[in-house]
């Protein structure tokens, strides 16, 4: 139980304000009737609409070929539905992969025709014209055509070319399925070099001569379909990457006033849901997250306005630091809340399993009661009335010392979302006049005014209300009451209070710096002009000025950035620092040649491998039909080529991302498969397909799919995508089938729908064999060994806290930068677990971990790596008396104190990696020692007066307790998490022990 836990406020005692009940909106698939959505959707409908338009046009039909369609396929897999920029290097990865997987496949074939002597070749090729001709003769065929036929149904087949065409094809999928396991960047590169490598490993062995132009068959309409797509980027609607950038500023802007406004509401006895917190925390971490590749790319952009790519960029530190005090705002609030329900339950429990109380069930035991029990008791003991009408009056008094600040963080908040706005619309056409900017330069000082003489205002006025309060606990003079009556329960609401305080202002000094960027930004910048690339213009800049040096990636003109290779280097070094205190481990006695059987079986069966081999697998069993006499023909009518890359596709690297792949594949395709059936029917009737109503028809059911594709959420994408490819290849297939006759054309209408429908179901038979043999990958064993490591990472992270805590350091303390690059990379692993966690309902697994334990490990290991991130950063920041405080207060390098937490720590580790029970008898709930401490250091030891009280470092001497026991809070109720799912073990039974 951390300080912030055992808050308590009027809306848990008193009566509760009733809200007005909410409208309800659209469904979040139809809320996007705004004009920046519906200018996205315009633009990507008519890029796939005019790609589709080509299979309708005779000339160009006959001019690319029967694949004319592949171009809106591209585009139905990757619209252009952002900047130029981010959209060509989707397309051009695309692009590269599929030219990688030509040449490769030219090499294939080279490879594969030598090995068949010319003799053997010159043979196949006169016994293929005499059957042709006989053929001809016997039905009055054109035996030209016959011949093709007949090349198609394997009669040029050859065992040894075969052979090097499947040996060489597979290894190039095994390979780049590795690149792809590794990196999911190249997901369009693996899926469309797979694509066009598949076509010369189906067709290539049927081939009697060397045929360079396979793979133009594809490349062509899908390079087609990228610049159909840059070109719309470019004519309907082009955004800069700094316009792009800013809008998503201005709406994680205006998404910082909802911390203020709940926190208002929590003063005002209002109830607050946890589900709504989170829900604003993940929101805006998640638009954070999606700005960022957009950022990457501000060197590199071209646009007109007021603002450059370097003014840009310096408004993301403003951004980030308002974003971190707005969701520690809400951490505050949920661990609040969950305290609350968490202390109620406990409760509950207590009456249950005391023998005293009115329910008590003595001699039951459950998993988990003694260490539930501990809390429980401790809890009572800390839970008085006096304190909780305290803690009612201290609330109340907040609520009159915050009023201002808060209103006037709003305000700004509100006055800065406004101000990039107006900076970012209207950059061509009807501009703001200087009148406009003058006004907002005028309302930003005036905000800037307000908000500064409130957050001062709200030092003083808050710290007197809370000594005010806490009257009774001081003397005349100001000093500490100690007597007998003094519990650690007494300076709890004092505490809370303080680390209440201490959120809001850093809110408020975090908008305030905001609040002043932007004013500097909109006082310097007085005229839009256009602003050329940043590394053009440095470029020109450098080649015709002898003065300037040769610029430093990362640094701007004026040197207000950080250098972001000395952070780098800095964070080398603080990790170089951990790996020296992560332990001396005992050197491997095993030789070379063992390591090296060792690391090459490791790299074979890693999660990596497993997945290039299951690549392999599904495409030698789905292919080898293709390149067997009897069945080759067939497999060409029938199209095949489906099955095997919809296998291929479908295989994943762990089974919950595939069984909801699966499902959503299916349903895609079926959707897909109506909207195709439908346009075309409506387009051309009974008869083989009208140009004109098909593209009348095809432009709605466009429309829809591509409304589908682009604002589904993420998840949905694998199946929009197959809808819109499904519906494209049935109008494709449909409309050559008559208009571009050729040998396995399958059809037209619903005949095409079926075999596709088929094809697909076969290639996910094969997926789901290959997926479940010889074991299942399993998602819940990928997430808990993952959590498993980042608990090590954390009793790391720990040791080098007390490492540097309260003591001079000889290297000079840990940096900033550093502090918080260790702190990202524990937040980034645990949240690269949210989309494996939301898969686990449908994951095939028979380990004793199911989802809800797995995420409360999460959010566990999440409160860990905020709580040791804040001690970490007040160790460099705090002073040192302070910090030595904490040392006499709470213990926090005490010896005992040490073992037991470094003890926790390993065991919950073990349990996560073997999925073992855990011991029933810990040292849990750590909280409890801690207090215990506390009690101690308060009648002995510590002093306490008003004036230290009125310093600013009390307040975050506060923060760091509370940091502190939250760290400790969160270990226990990992402990508990743990137990419910695993059960404990070693139970032990004392006749005198009810518990």
């Amino acid at each position: 139980m951390s300080a912030e836990e055992s808050v308590d406020n009027g809306a848990d005692n008193g009566t509760e304000k009733k809200e007005p009940p909410k409208k309800r909106g659209l469904p979040s698939l139809l809320n996007h009737f705004n004009g920046n959505d519906l200018k996205t959707l315009f633009r990507c409908s008519i890029a796939a609409w005019v790609a589709s338009l080509l299979t309708f046009i005779e000339p160009s039909l006959q001019s690319i070929g029967i694949s004319t369609f592949f171009a809106a396929l591209v585009l139905f897999v990757t619209p252009p539905a952002g900047i130029l920029l981010i959209y060509l290097l989707g397309s051009l990865s695309l692009l590269f992969g599929m030219c990688l997987a030509w040449a490769w496949g030219i090499l294939t074939m080279k490879a594969a025709l030598a090995a068949r002597p010319s003799s053997d070749t010159q043979a196949q090729l006169q016994a293929l014209q005499q059957a042709a001709v006989a053929q001809a003769q016997s039905t009055g065929q054109n035996a030209t055509v016959i011949s093709k036929i007949l090349v198609y149904e394997g009669h040029m087949l050859d065992a040894r070319v075969t052979v090097v065409y499947y040996v060489m094809s597979l290894a190039f999928i095994y390979f780049m399925s590795r690149l792809r396991a590794n990196n999911v960047k190249l997901l369009l590169l693996h899926l469309f070099g797979n694509i066009v490598i598949d076509v010369f490993l189906l067709t290539g062995p049927l081939l009697p001569t060397f045929t360079p132009l396979l793979g133009q068959v594809l490349v062509k309409p899908g390079a087609i379909g990228v610049g159909i797509g840059a070109a719309c980027c470019l004519i309907f609607f082009p955004q800069s990457t700094s316009y792009a950038v800013l809008r998503k500023m201005e709406q994680l802007t205006r998404m910082f006033d909802i911390p203020l406004d709940l926190t208002q509401k929590r003063f005002a006895a209002q109830k607050l849901e946890v589900a709504q917190l989170r829900q604003t925390k993940d929101g805006m971490i998640a638009l954070y997250k999606a700005m960022e590749p957009e950022i990457a790319f501000l060197p590199l952009d071209i646009s007109r306005g007021r603002w450059n790519a370097d003014h840009v960029k310096g408004l993301q530190e403003c951004i980030r630091q308002t974003m971190i005090a707005s969701t520690s705002l809400l951490d505050f609030h949920i661990t609040t809340i969950l305290a609350l329900q968490k202390e109620s339950k406990a409760g509950l429990q207590y009456d249950k399993h005391s023998s005293d109380g009115p329910t008590g069930e003595k001699g039951s035991h459950e998993i988990g009661q003694r260490d539930v029990l501990q809390y429980a008791e401790l809890m009572k003991a800390l839970r008085t009335p006096e304190q909780s009408d305290l803690r009612i009056r201290m609330m109340e008094a907040m609520r009159e010392t915050t009023a201002q600040v808060l209103q006037a963080s709003s305000e700004s908040i509100s006055i800065v979302a406004e101000c990039i706005n107006t900076v970012n619309t209207r950059r061509w056409i009807r501009q703001p006049s200087q009148q406009v900017f003058d006004g907002l330069i005028q309302r930003l000082e005036t905000a800037l005014a307000a908000l500064q003489s409130a957050r001062e205002s709200c030092v003083t006025n808050t710290t007197e209300a809370i000594i005010e309060c806490h009257s009774d606990l001081f003397d005349q003079d100001g000093q500490l009451k100690v007597s007998d009556t003094l519990q650690p329960q007494s300076l709890q609401a004092m505490m809370v209070a303080m680390v209440l305080e201490e959120r809001i202002l850093s809110m408020a000094a975090a908008t305030e710096t905001f609040l002043s960027h932007v004013l500097q930004l909109t006082t310097s910048q007085t005229r839009h002009r256009i602003w050329l690339p940043s590394r053009i213009r440095y470029a020109f800049h450098w080649i015709f000025s002898g003065r300037e040096s040769i610029p430093i990636a990362g640094v701007s003109d004026d040197g207000g950035e950080d250098d972001p290779d000395a952070a780098d280097e800095q964070s080398k070094e603080v990790r170089q620092r951990l790996r020296l205190i992560r332990g001396y481990e005992s050197p491997t006695r095993a030789g070379p040649v063992a390591r090296a059987v060792a690391g090459t079986y490791r790299w074979f069966t890693n999660p990596a491998g497993m997945y290039a081999m299951r690549m392999v697998v599904v495409t030698l069993a789905t292919a080898i039909p293709a390149s067997i006499p009897h069945s080759a023909g067939f497999f060409y009518r029938e199209k095949g080529l489906w099955a095997v890359i919809t296998a291929q596709t479908c295989v994943l690297l762990y089974m919950a991302d595939f069984t909801f792949s699966l499902i959503s594949r299916f349903l895609g395709t079926v959707i897909g498969g109506v909207f195709g059936l439908v346009a075309w029917y409506i387009g051309s009737g009974s008869g083989p397909g009208n140009p004109y109503g098909l593209a009348a028809s095809v432009a709605v059911f466009t429309v829809i799919s591509m409304w589908l594709r682009v604002f589904l959420p993420l998840a949905y994408t694998q199946a929009t995508a197959m809808c819109g490819v499904t519906f494209i290849l049935i109008i494709g297939f449909s409309y050559d089938n008559v208009h571009l006759p050729q040998y396995g054309n399958p059809g037209r209408g619903y005949e095409a729908f079926w075999k596709r429908l088929v094809t697909v179901l076969l290639g996910f038979l094969a997926a789901t064999i290959v997926q479940l043999f010889p074991k299942p990958p399993s998602a819940t064993g990928h997430v808990s060994k993952t959590l498993a490591n980042t608990v090590r990472t954390l009793s790391d992270y720990y040791a080098l806290l007390l490492s540097h805590w309260s003591r001079t350091n000889p290297e000079g303390p840990i940096g900033a930068a550093a502090i918080e690059e260790l702190t990202l990379e524990v937040a980034e692993t645990l949240s690269s677990l949210n989309g494996s966690l939301a898969l686990l309902k449908v994951d095939f697994s028979a380990g004793p971990f199911d989802q809800a334990a797995l995420r409360q490990t999460q959010e566990q290991c999440q409160n860990m790596n905020q709580a040791l991130g804040r001690l970490l950063y007040l160790s460099t920041t705090l002073p040192k008396e302070f910090q030595e405080r904490i040392v006499t207060a709470l213990g926090i390098l005490n010896d005992g104190a040490i073992g037991n937490i470094m003890a926790v720590l390993a065991i919950v580790e073990q349990a996560l990696r073997t999925g073992s029970p855990l011991p029933e008898r810990l040292p849990v709930p750590l909280v409890r020692t801690c207090f215990e401490s506390l009690s101690y250091a308060q009648h002995h030891k510590i002093e306490l007066n008003t004036s230290l009280v009125r310093d600013e470092n009390y307040r975050r001497y506060c923060v760091a307790v509370s940091s502190y026991l939250k760290f400790l809070t969160a270990i226990d109720d990992l402990v508990l998490t743990l137990k419910g799912a695993l059960g404990e073990r070693h139970v032990i039974y004392l006749w005198d022990d009810d518990v």
